[in-house]
């Protein structure tokens, strides 16, 4: 595992001879270079830096900050960047000076579309860099804030589609201007990684809303480290809906508001938000009858486009409704048997019963057992399921 900090690089200008300098503050400690990236290097103990930036940014400055001593070579890097004449090649002495395995990457100014696609291309180049296990730190200080935003967004990018497993640990920017109203013109570096997370949470939120799926949100909360009865809150309702357990389900809803109270007091702030998310889902499939719910579960996986879970919810609550009409056991397999074929006998019958082309109880064997009957009408079944849904919506009380 290697500690990795990708850095951009801004471009300075020089007076009497050298840059800028900063007191940077981070943890307590304070610094002062030209570089966060110089600080965070020794502040987390960095393995490997990758630096990024144009053709005209400071890199004899970052020569000289990370190590580098041949005076005439610093010199070379300030004329060809004075000029806009940065090549790779030319990086290659000072790329030897950085830590083993560390690198550096030029990069367009993303003034318009092609450039933009060539940065996003180097920082996929990059993450081909990163191993499983490692710990990512990202500085977007420097350099132009176009390229800081991307910086950003493409680590996220990278994290997202990338098949090794690594953490992005922390995101970091020197608040520069904050110096001027602080006695001692410290300059404070602040750890936004909590926008990251945000994204995160709010890819969990999406697939839950969506798509009916809890698994990513199941994941940071595991993550997180929060607290078990939350967690198993959602590990429950997360298994059942995977595993269409309609009447756990159920019994989630109407232990809900318990559940809610839970989340509510979780000391996470986005895991409190998450709560009116959930409320809604209550509100959303509580209903009194069994049958009821169970329809409007089918409405709710219809709507997250779970057109299966949608069919064998829609399936079983109009036997429980044929059951509730006779007074049946709605939990009597045998009495659901006899409650099934009686649903011939009604108005209903020709689009729920298995004699029927088309049906609902054809479709829904074929999703069940996984035959292979209607595998040219994959599209004529989504379509029908909402013609179904609207369709059976009177024989319920909803």
């Amino acid at each position: 595992m290697a500690k990795i900090l990708i850095s951009s690089l801004g471009t300075g200008q020089k007076k009497d001879g050298s840059y800028n300098t900063a007191k940077y503050e981070i943890n307590g400690n304070i610094y002062t270079t030209s570089f966060i990236a110089d600080v965070l290097r020794k502040e987390f103990q960095i393995d490997k830096l990758f630096l990024v930036g144009t053709k005209k940014s400071i890199w004899d400055e970052a020569y000289r900050v990370f190590g580098g001593t041949d005076e005439s070579y610093q010199e070379l890097l300030y004329e060809k960047q004075d000029s806009a004449d940065v090549g790779v090649d030319l990086l290659d002495k000072f790329n030897k000076i950085l830590p083993t395995g560390s690198k550096s990457f030029i990069i367009d100014y993303g003034i318009n579309e092609d450039e933009l696609w060539s940065n996003f291309e180097k920082f996929l180049e990059i993450a081909k860099y990163i191993e499983d296990g490692d710990e990512l730190y990202l500085d977007i200080t420097h350099s132009f804030r176009s390229l800081s935003l991307m910086s950003f967004v493409m680590t996220q990018f990278a994290s997202s589609i990338s098949d090794k497993n690594f953490k992005i640990a922390g995101v970091y920017y020197g608040m520069f201007e904050y110096s001027f109203e602080s006695e001692d013109n410290i300059t404070p570096i602040v750890d936004i990684k909590i926008l990251l997370d945000i994204g995160e949470w709010i890819k969990a939120i999406d697939a839950i809303k969506n798509y009916s799926d809890f698994n990513h949100l199941v994941r940071l909360l595991e993550e997180n480290h929060i607290e078990k009865d939350v967690q198993n809150t959602f590990i429950n309702l997360n298994n059942n809906i995977s595993l269409a357990n309609i009447a756990s389900i159920r019994q989630f809803i109407q232990t809900a508001a318990k559940k809610i109270k839970t989340i509510n007091s979780s000391e996470n702030k986005i895991v409190k938000l998450l709560a009116p998310e959930i409320l809604k889902l209550v509100e959303e499939l509580e209903q009194d009858r069994e049958s009821d719910f169970q329809y409007t579960l089918a409405q709710w996986f219809y709507k997250n486009k779970n057109y299966a879970l949608s069919y064998i919810a829609l399936y079983e609550a109009i036997i429980t409704k044929s059951c509730e009409l006779k007074n049946y056991d709605v939990n009597n397999h045998d009495l659901r048997e006899e409650a099934k074929k009686s649903i011939g006998d009604d108005k209903y019958g020709k689009h729920f019963y298995t004699k029927h082309d088309d049906s609902i109880s054809q479709i829904r064997n074929t999703i069940v057992h996984q035959s292979n009957s209607r595998k040219d009408k994959v599209n004529q079944d989504i379509r029908k399921l909402k013609e179904f849904l609207d369709f059976f919506k009177t024989y319920f009380e909803i």
